[in-house]
């Protein structure tokens, strides 16, 4: 985790990399895929254990300004359409990426390049060559900011968003769809315009939204005590996540029915004082509830932050991949502290 953070803070400065491993990722190094692995297969089948690398992903704003010490500056807003140039470089499997853009944690639709490019929540890229720079550009007007306002832009990508389950021969996401973000702070020289954003996320998506809180249980720290003992004193400077369904939480599957109602819950704790945005995603469309699409929530001392909705069962597909964000709003005030944006492993939706 530290290390994520110490290429958050290097973003301004040069590429990030990352490179992915079957059954987990790295961000030490670059390496080449040492064979050909077919994307359509799911090299992350629990108890088929690989060591094949099977690609690598950079990515980092370009021409970037600097300040008389050489520091990156912020970028700055100034009215219409925000136009941010940037560069992707990956091998292998993670040549198929997606990427998402929040402004101060808040889900944001975008284009690339083209002016008749559609906005949306994420777009997906099909790189062509391994390791080579693919420039292109973001644009949009942001979903939120006022004159005088410094907010964090956050870039994220998304590797091998393509990739699904299909119960015969795969279960799991295993390792795919992984996260790797870039931040930048952004200066609003004038307020963000008005655009009605409902058209690009998918209306009605989740309904009856409830925000609560519950105290924290020895069943809960439990449960994420897997890789090392998760306890009370874990919990001042690091956050932890869940995504439930119909009250059971899950990491790789779930079946559906055709019609009817699922209801979801996220369950968000750990260091006190941190504030995150939460969006809830399916097949990487921003799911939008009658209060908005990004939902924030504040973490506090002994207390679980819950986010429950329901999802109507007859607007999903026969498979999905459904999966929660929670981007961090305030982590200037944890300097010293591990604070990065969080995403649930992929769960497939299917019927």
């Amino acid at each position: 985790m530290k290390k994520l953070l110490g290429f958050k803070r290097m973003a301004f400065l040069i590429m990030m990399t990352l490179a992915i491993f079957a059954g987990g990722c790295s961000l030490n190094k670059i390496e080449e895929p040492t064979d050909t692995v077919d994307a359509t297969q799911n090299p992350f089948e629990k108890n088929k254990p690989q060591t094949t690398v099977l690609g690598s992903i950079g990515h980092g704003f370009i021409n970037r300004q600097l300040d008389v010490n050489g520091r990156v500056l912020p970028l700055e807003y100034n009215g219409g359409e925000l136009k941010i140039e940037y560069s992707v470089r990956a091998s292998g499997t993670a040549k198929n990426v997606g990427f998402f853009i929040f402004v101060d944690g808040k889900a944001q639709p975008y284009k690339l390049d083209e002016s008749d490019s559609p906005y949306l929540y994420m777009h997906l890229l099909e790189l062509k060559d391994d390791d080579k720079d693919t420039p292109f550009t973001f644009v949009f007007t942001p979903v939120t900011g006022k004159q005088g306002d410094t907010l964090q832009l956050s870039i994220t990508s998304l590797y091998n968003p393509s990739f699904i389950p299909d119960m015969k021969a795969t279960s799991s996401y295993g390792g795919y769809q992984t996260t790797l973000e870039a931040g930048r702070p952004l200066i609003f020289n004038q307020d963000a315009e008005s655009v009605d954003f409902a058209p690009y996320s998918q209306q009605g998506g989740l309904n009856h939204v409830q925000l609560s809180t519950e105290p924290m249980t020895q069943e809960l720290l439990d449960k994420h005590s897997i890789v090392e003992t998760v306890d009370m004193d874990k919990l001042d400077k690091n956050v932890y996540g869940g995504l439930y369904m119909d009250g059971a939480m899950r990491q790789d599957h779930f079946q559906i029915q055709k019609s009817g109602t699922l209801h979801v819950t996220f369950k968000l704790f750990g260091h006190p004082g941190m504030r995150y945005r939460t969006t809830f995603y399916i097949n990487h469309r921003a799911l939008a509830a009658e209060d908005g699409v990004s939902f924030e929530t504040e973490l506090t001392k002994g207390n679980i932050a819950v986010i429950d909705a329901d999802i109507d069962l007859e607007k999903l597909e026969d498979f999905s991949t459904f999966y929660v964000v929670s981007v961090p709003i305030n982590a200037n005030d944890f300097p010293d502290d591990v604070v990065v944006l969080m995403k649930t492993p992929s769960l497939l939706l299917y019927r």
